[in-house]
């Protein structure tokens, strides 16, 4: 929906918030554009006087030793402090000085003797002496005295550095240094002054730091001496402590750290060595119990003797097994095998003993190797580290007596450089173009200002426009009854002579215009309206109409009374009901008596026919309010009122029901539940939102019909929404004479389909 709205924006929208609110927006455009003027025409003229400077890189020779204290002249940062301190307040007071502006009429004029000038001169120095009063109060006569001459300085200062006015050239190392003035003459002096002081202070700056460098140099270098002086004696105590006849270098350390590897490797190989022959004879140990297990030693097993021996043994089996079956046992022969078997065995076991023997031999051979290795590797690590702390200690003292000779030396040699420099009065900023006499003045533009001026109030006026626009919260157009109420619209009802000077009794505009005036705008108004009610609901017309309002004074009486009139026109058979028992209108509307009505209906069992009055107006009859009752609430949502409206059904085809303001009383929304529809009456600008939110609420909260909302008492002036939205006309006394006004540029059959 909010798209759709967006959509429906059109130009003349906006023109018509600016036409409303013109003399808001040509107020502020007055003020400002006048305001502007009569400044740009008595203000004093102000002229400015420029000279350039050249700022060229530069890094200070003054104790440059450039990897602590180097300054890079070439970045942003040093352009940008050179800039400040041109604006310094140092550099004014230097400037100030010298060409005694403390006495000059452009920072101190002389009074004007005139009647303004002298009551504002003496309202000021009235205020001051309250202020000096007040002052004294809090510090001492002394501080006063200090602080009051502190301040007229800074006072003269700061409005002397507002004044200046620095400009970088870009991509360039030139920059403009301007001052503005009253005198061309002043300004220009001021500004060829500015440059120089500037320049000055800048190789003064260089200079007393040359001088401060040269001092502490000098105590620096005393301090050095004395360092090298320390330095060196304990070095010297150090090597005669130690026996240090000659330096260490590199290439001791590499022969000591060589050593040590390689009895590092030695003890590794020893003790690899060591656990080789420690496991064969531990194993060779173990299988001593086992004759028939020590073959598997590979020791043993390797051992020529011992093949020999158990190939021998191998021939003898073998003949026993042969001699065995042949002579037996018990046979010489056999017995002498057996010997020799023997004889073989126990060679073979004493081989065995000697193998082992020869491992144990082994095993403490490479046991002692490993100790001894230890032993001497043990010994050069301690060597290495007695080595090492010499070593470090000897550096540390030689580091320090080589540190302290250098620097030493360097300030031996930046102190012959810096007392060079202190007669030098060169520098990196010269003054490339002298400021001269300006010709024109810089303010004020008088052209640019009115200008600006225009622009300004142009856009203040057309802002304030809107702004008071978005401030008022009334609903004004039909947009305003779609999006914030959420109902439909039926249409317009013009402001006529009734509703601006509250005269029902004007002969030529009475309240009732559908009647008296059937050719009217507001006519043709009431008769769009009473199109849209009839064709508000698809299935069939409404009968009973409940009109009403939000608030008071919004005009529901009247607008009930005239679509009554203009439906009765239609041919329809109507009769209108005065339903607003705290302040009934009907009949002083259609000129009737109120004695007997609708409370003596509902109060008692009185005859219908008794109430009803006829209006004077073909088809439309009325039934006034009667006497007011104090329940109005209860008696209008009794059973007698939906009897009395089941009755009127019978006899006319249309009812309608003026009732009181929805949000001051509940008798309207009693009311919506016996109707057919419920029209909400808004005064067009002057009803609030809010309160016809909540009036639309109080219906929709009961279930109650609503046909929609007319939009009461719109101007159709030619600076209004709906001077070019509907169609209105107006005719001649003789009304014959019908002329157009305007024209709407939808068709009539669009406009009643919007409404």
């Amino acid at each position: 929906m909010e798209e759709n709205r967006q959509e429906d924006i059109d130009l003349r929208d906006y023109l018509q918030v600016i036409l409303k609110r013109k003399w808001s927006a040509i107020t502020a455009f007055a003020i400002i554009v006048i305001t502007v003027v009569i400044h740009s025409f008595t203000a004093t003229p102000i002229y400015e006087a420029t000279a350039r400077l050249v700022i060229e890189k530069e890094n200070p020779n003054v104790v440059s030793i450039e990897e602590v204290m180097a300054v890079d002249s070439s970045g942003t940062d040093y352009y940008q402090t050179q800039y400040k301190i041109i604006e310094s307040r140092t550099v004014a007071r230097e400037v100030i000085k010298r060409l005694h502006l403390d006495e000059s009429e452009e920072f101190f004029p002389k009074p004007k003797d005139d009647l303004i000038s002298n009551m504002t001169r003496s309202i000021e120095e009235t205020l001051e002496s309250w202020g000096d009063s007040i002052k004294s109060l809090l510090t001492t006569e002394n501080n006063n005295t200090a602080a009051g001459a502190l301040d007229e300085d800074s006072a003269l200062v700061t409005e002397f550095t507002e004044r200046i006015e620095v400009s970088p050239i870009r991509n360039s190392r030139l920059v403009d240094v301007s001052f503005q003035a009253k005198d061309p003459v002043l300004a220009t002096n001021i500004s060829n002054t500015l440059a120089r002081t500037y320049i000055d202070q800048n190789l003064e700056t260089k200079l007393l730091a040359a001088q401060d460098a040269v001092k502490w140099l000098h105590s620096r270098i005393e301090e050095e001496r004395e360092k090298v002086g320390v330095a060196e004696q304990a070095l010297l105590r150090y090597k005669e402590k130690h026996s240090i006849v000659t330096d260490f270098s590199s290439g001791v350390e590499k022969v000591t750290a060589q050593k040590l590897a390689e009895l590092n490797t030695q003890v590794v190989e020893a003790e690899s060595n060591r656990v080789e022959a420690e496991t064969r004879y531990k194993q060779a140990s173990a299988l001593m119990g086992s004759p028939d297990m020590l073959d598997s030693i590979p020791e043993v097993l390797n051992n020529e003797l011992i093949r020999q021996i158990k190939t021998m043994e191998v021939e003898l089996y073998k003949r026993v097994s042969e001699l065995g079956k042949k002579y037996g046992q018990k046979h010489p022969r056999m017995v002498a095998i057996e010997a020799e078997l023997k004889t073989l065995q126990k060679r073979k076991a004493q081989e065995v003993n000697r193998v082992i023997n020869s491992l144990k031999n082994e095993y403490r051979v490479t046991l002692a190797k490993e100790k001894s290795l230890k032993t001497a590797l043990a010994k050069q690590k301690k060597e290495s580290l007695d080595l090492n702390q010499k070593a470090v200690q000897y550096g540390v003292l030689k580091r320090e007596t080589e540190s302290a000779r250098n620097m030493y030396e360097v300030l031996i040699k930046r102190f012959k450089e810096t007392t060079l420099t202190e007669d030098m009065r060169a520098g990196n900023i010269r003054v490339i173009d002298r400021a001269e006499v300006p010709e024109y003045q810089v303010k004020p533009r008088k052209k640019l200002n009115i200008l600006l001026a225009i622009i300004v109030g142009l856009v203040t006026g057309i802002g304030l426009a809107f702004f008071f626009e978005y401030l008022d919260n009334t609903i004004k157009i039909p947009e305003d009854v779609k999006q914030h109420l959420k109902i439909p619209y039926l249409g317009p009802v013009p402001l006529f002579a009734s509703e601006k000077n509250g005269n029902p009794g004007d002969a030529m505009r009475p309240d009732l215009v559908s009647f008296h005036l059937p050719k009217s705008t507001a006519s043709e108004s009431f008769r769009g309206i009473r199109t849209s009610i009839l064709l508000s609901s698809a299935d069939s017309e409404p009968q009973i109409l409940l009109v009403c309002s939000a608030g008071p004074r919004e005009g529901k009486t009247i607008n009930a009374a005239n679509i009554a009139v203009t439906m009765a026109q239609s041919g329809s058979k109507v009769i209108i009901l005065d339903c607003d028992m705290r302040r009934p209108k009907i009949h002083k509307l259609f000129g009737i008596p109120r004695e007997h009505g609708i409370s003596n209906l509902l109060a008692t069992s009185s005859d219908v026919d008794g109430a009803i009055v006829r209006s004077g107006i073909p088809n439309l009859d009325v039934m006034p309010c009667g006497p007011i009752p104090p329940n109005p609430s209860e008696i209008l949502g009794s059973k007698r009122m939906v009897n009395l409206l089941d009755t009127l059904r019978k006899r006319y085809t249309r009812i309608i029901i003026d009732s009181p303001p929805s949000t001051a009383v509940t008798d309207a929304v009693v009311l919506s539940k016996f109707v057919d529809g419920v029209i909400l009456v808004i005064r067009a600008g002057e009803t609030i939102r809010q309160m016809a939110k909540n009036g639309v609420a109080q219906f929709e909260a009961v279930g109650a019909p609503l046909i929609g909302a007319i939009l009461n008492a719109v101007d159709l002036g030619r600076d209004s929404y709906y001077y070019y939205q509907y169609y209105y006309y107006y005719y001649g006394e003789d009304q014959e004479k019908r002329k157009k006004s305007r024209r709407k540029k939808k068709s009539k059959n669009q406009y009643t389909e919007e409404a």
